[in-house]
């Protein structure tokens, strides 16, 4: 099957067809450094992480560049609160960033430039803008003529004339048009951050940064830039017309856009006081569960972040890793007596091709996990089956665990072993939930004395009780084994 993606600039889903044959060149917008990363921002990461395994897993040589805008009047304004150099709260920042991305498994980018360490390029940049037209001087500062620009507003759907009409330009704005956006801000204060160029003493404009860094790593043409939806205008729109203005080359070929995070139905902000932080959530959700969450929505759509929505990828990723968990059992029993029992490859490679193929259009995570749940549900008849199991099953189960594994590997999960992963979900819910082990593992002990008592009522009664607290109490060979419902 032909990879497809919806491309924002086409405004359809279309044939993706690299550059390079057998290579992927992806630009990803990083963050402004001021503050840790927020669920937003975790969204759009593991989209693009998920896309990026799923793209190796096709066969496909992956080059991810993800920027960090390390100088911003957010950083100096944050820097000066806290009593810090700028440069020394980025330092902080990028290291958390570092750390948050690995706590949710996402894998780090190959290339991670810093606007501060390419001041040099970005001037030249703007110097090519000047040479070719599209960039004036007003004072200290350096704009972009939007109207040098015939394509501008086409990437967003945005019209410039519906833009400038109608708009105020105030006697003190030294802009030519209300729309013309910043490319070098003059700097005043010689104690604030800033470089030398030929427009005097400042530091970069948001936007040419990305503009510049992408096509200094990836070339003039490279074949996908992505970022959430909040960035199509007027950040990309803009980009789009600097790296079009400064050199020859089609910048991006295709456009991948994220859709936004909702809690409880609302935008996150901080004047609602939803802002929820990668760490918040790490607290007290699974990274594996957050990662599930996030592919349970197609990724161009807004998807809510709740207790209840939360809760449901946290059971449904605890139930896969159950059933992994019993397969290995049922199996690893089986193998001893026959070692070479095998699985039906047909049956995994089946599943695991059309999960692939879900992947393949336009990343469409909600059926690629419909695939999923039909390898677990298989794999869960066999394993709940009474009586001795048939070779024909055995195998079929082993087919169908995996599937379950394989398809895993294409969206980073089941990365752990299943005891360690239970294990973890467990310890989470526990103190989601605020449960006594210790009085869970008394309970476990009296209903244990009283089935030896052969007290079947006492033990039921021992049994509905956990049940009430949310523990489910499993009897295995080895033992009674609990986890939280």
């Amino acid at each position: 099957m032909t990879l497809r993606i919806y491309d924002t600039s086409r405004r359809d889903k279309v044939d993706f067809v690299p550059l390079k044959e057998g290579e992927v060149s992806l630009y990803v917008c990083g963050l402004t450094v001021y503050d840790l990363p927020h669920i937003g921002h975790a969204r759009t990461f593991v989209v693009f992480d998920v896309f990026r395994r799923m793209l190796r897993k096709l066969g496909y040589k992956v080059t991810l560049v993800r920027n960090h805008t390390d100088i911003d009047d957010k950083i100096i304004r944050r820097s000066k609160e806290e009593g810090c150099t700028p440069s020394e709260l980025a330092d902080r920042m990028i290291d958390g960033l570092h750390h948050d991305m690995a706590m949710i498994d996402v894998e780090p980018a190959d290339i991670e430039p810093r606007v501060t360490k390419h001041i040099p390029d970005i001037i030249a940049f703007i110097q090519k803008l000047f040479d070719n037209g599209h960039a004036y001087r007003a004072g200290n500062d350096v704009y972009f003529d939007v109207t040098t620009f015939k394509d501008y507003g086409r990437f967003s759907n945005r019209n410039l004339d519906e833009m400038l009409e109608g708009v105020r330009i105030e006697v003190s704005d030294i802009k030519k048009n209300p729309a013309d956006f910043a490319l070098w801000k003059g700097v005043d204060d010689p104690s604030e951050p800033g470089w030398d160029s030929p427009w005097g003493y400042g530091r970069p404009g948001w936007h040419i940064e990305c503009s510049c860094m992408s096509t200094k790593y990836l070339s003039p043409s490279f074949d996908i830039h992505g970022g959430g939806r909040d960035l199509i205008f007027p950040h990309h729109e803009n980009e789009i017309a600097q790296a079009k203005g400064a050199q020859e080359g089609a910048f991006a070929r295709y456009w991948m856009h994220v859709g936004m995070v909702e809690i409880n139905g609302e935008k996150m902000s901080h004047s609602l006081k939803n802002f929820w932080t990668i760490r918040d959530i790490a607290s007290q959700v699974h990274a594996e569960a957050l990662r599930y969450f996030f592919l349970t929505t197609h990724y161009r759509h807004s998807i809510n972040f709740s207790q209840d929505t939360i809760a449901e990828a946290t059971g449904r990723l605890t139930s896969l890793y159950r059933t992994i968990q019993a397969a290995d059992e049922v199996t690893a029993v089986a193998l001893r007596k026959d070692p070479a029992l095998a699985a039906e490859a047909a049956v995994s490679e089946a599943l695991v091709a059309e999960f692939a193929a879900a992947l393949e259009d336009d990343l469409n995570t909600p059926k690629a996990l419909a695939v999923l749940a039909t390898a677990q549900s298989k794999a869960n008849e066999i394993i709940d089956a009474r009586g001795k199991k048939k070779p024909e099953q055995l195998r079929a189960l082993m087919a169908y665990r995996d599937a379950i594994v394989s398809m895993g590997a294409f969206v980073g999960l089941f990365t752990r072993e299943p005891a360690v992963a239970l294990s973890e979900l467990r310890d989470l819910a526990v103190k989601r939930l605020n449960l006594d082990v210790s009085e869970i593992e008394r309970l476990i002990e009296a209903r244990r004395q009283a089935r030896a008592e052969k007290n079947w009522a006492v033990g039921d009664e021992i049994r509905e009780k956990l049940l009430a607290m949310g523990v489910q109490i499993l009897d295995k060979p080895e033992g009674t084994v609990w986890q939280v419902s």
